[in-house]
């Protein structure tokens, strides 16, 4: 698997990749990439055998901003964006499986929110696209601003569970009606209040600061050492939900005290909150809210709680050992209401539902 390291200088983003002994870049796909300017790619500065240097806008990585609060224009801004990388790199004549679909390797501008993706053209790569499994790294490592809708997030999942596969008119159109004014500005060109998106080269190296690029363009190919090897989706993650319910609040001076409900672990007599509008269980750490250590029965993404409208709902994700409410096994991938005291069982593990 690649290793990543990132620097960031002089309003520059500097990621490099050096690739495992297995991997070998695909050249005559670089080649072509290199030759074209697409808005939301990284840039290609340098290359060896096993390496390469990608350039661009100062960020952060998605899965770091995403640790914060977010509000539904910016977490609809950020799928629309996704969306429109997928159109771009198709118009280009781009394949889609080269872009790198995780949160921790896609970067953010947090003044102008743009988003920057990696391309990277491996031989025999045979991965599979997944940009709905993508979308599902954003939703679930989400965290709602309170505001007076909060429920778009259910909503937005309710949705992409309709869809056979992935479908960018019909997603986007969906954003749309949720809110027109983030397609349009996508669609514009200009992100954020900076009003900054081009697909001009001259101008988006001019805004960016081309010359310190070229200055620097071997930087990190001659530093080993370099700041910050980004850390994978097995180290740091635990708890997503783990975050401070207070300095939500402090973001909001209107907000009220929130009621969360739920869910009691009776084997290990621990009570945790379902402080998200879609709240995932299972024993793999990077994809769950919530991490059922020391049981193998459950499986890695095991089941949803869904909040929308005041009510509770509770989904199978095609789990191996099903999912059961007050002892009856649920259909998977639908729906189920839930409600306070009711029995939670996952596989072998107990809950309780507390409201």
């Amino acid at each position: 698997m690649a290793r990543y390291k990132v620097k960031g200088k002089d309003c520059q983003l500097k990621v490099k990749v050096k690739l495992s002994f297995k991997e070998e870049i695909d050249e005559r796909q670089l080649d072509f990439f290199s030759s074209k300017y697409i808005r939301g790619l990284l840039k290609v500065q340098a290359r060896k055998k096993n390496c390469i240097e990608f350039y661009g806008p100062i960020g952060i990585s998605l899965f770091d901003r995403l640790k914060k609060p977010i509000s539904k224009y910016d977490f609809f801004f950020i799928m629309e964006q996704v969306i429109d990388i997928t159109q771009k790199a198709n118009l280009n004549s781009l394949i889609l499986r080269n872009i790198v679909w995780d949160i921790h390797y896609v970067f953010i501008n947090e003044t102008t929110k743009e988003l920057q993706f990696i391309y990277l053209p491996l031989t025999n790569d045979k991965k599979e696209t997944d940009v709905l499994g993508f979308m599902e790294q954003i939703i679930y490592a989400s965290k709602t601003m309170e505001e007076p809708d909060t429920e778009y997030i259910s909503r937005y999942v309710y949705f992409l569970k309709s869809l056979i596969s992935y479908d960018a008119e019909k997603i986007e159109k969906y954003i749309f009606s949720e809110d027109r004014s983030v397609v349009n500005t996508i669609k514009r060109h200009n992100v954020g209040q900076s009003g900054f998106m081009t697909d001009k080269p001259q101008h988006y190296y001019e805004h960016y600061g081309r010359n310190n690029a070229d200055e620097e363009a071997t930087g990190l190919l001659a530093d080993e050492e370099a700041t910050g090897l980004l850390n994978g989706a097995d180290e740091d993650t635990g708890l997503l939900n783990n975050y401070d319910e207070e300095a939500t609040c402090l973001l909001n001076t209107q907000c009220e005290q929130i009621h969360y409900a739920s869910m009691y672990r009776l084997l290990t007599n621990e009570t945790f909150l379902i402080n998200k509008p879609v709240f995932r269980i299972g024993k793999e750490k990077s994809y769950s809210d919530y991490f059922v250590a020391n049981n193998n029965m459950v499986s890695r993404s095991h089941a949803d709680i869904i909040a929308r409208g005041g009510r509770y709902f509770i989904v199978d994700l095609n789990s191996k050992n099903k999912t059961f409410v007050n002892g009856t096994p649920i259909l998977a991938q639908q729906e189920t209401e839930i409600h306070d005291g009711d029995a939670i069982r996952l596989a072998n593990e107990e809950f309780e539902f507390r409201i």
